[in-house]
């Protein structure tokens, strides 16, 4: 009796393009935390006129924002409304102390943006980081950095900060 081998899975992109797009449900979330969407969101669910209204976006892309936070499991959407997912409500609202979202903000301020220039980083080894950007405004590193230190308070008691 001869034995069938098992056949390998098929190989597929969907890991290299989950991996190369996963920017898109990052932002999404950290422009979501920075706007108070979650916060907002835990007063009660809402049309997304009035979702719009409350966080001063403009009506072009608002939808499609919410609809992208659905997406990503982090709202819901029934009879036209939007509402927190039970975990964004514990996590992700700034008035409870549960809030987490602190980290996040500041990844979004201070990390991201670094982020972007890691090809030229790779390619010329220059630092892309606090330090070259202070550098190059004629700033000392570590006055920046205590500057920044209100933020980083605010940050880890999970307020909204002041730029």
């Amino acid at each position: 009796m001869a034995s069938i081998a098992p056949q390998a899975p098929a190989l597929t992109p969907e890991r290299i393009m989950s991996t190369g797009l996963g920017f898109w449900p990052a932002k999404t979330l950290l422009s979501a935390i920075e706007l108070g969407v979650f916060t907002e969101l835990a007063k009660g669910p809402l049309a997304p006129n009035q979702l719009t209204k409350r966080l001063g976006l403009h009506n072009r892309s608002a939808r499609d924002f919410f609809d992208a936070l659905v997406a990503i499991g982090m709202l819901d959407r029934q009879d036209g409304h939007y509402s927190n997912t039970p975990e964004a409500d514990l996590f992700l609202d700034r008035a409870k102390p549960t809030y987490a979202g602190g980290l996040l903000e500041m990844a979004n301020t201070r990390l991201y943006p670094f982020w972007g220039n890691l090809t030229v980083a790779l390619r010329t080894g220059l630092p892309q980081n606090e330090a070259a950007k202070a550098a190059a405004e004629g700033e000392d590193l570590f006055t920046r950095l205590y500057r920044a230190a209100t933020r980083i308070t605010f940050y880890s008691q999970g307020r909204p900060h002041a730029a």
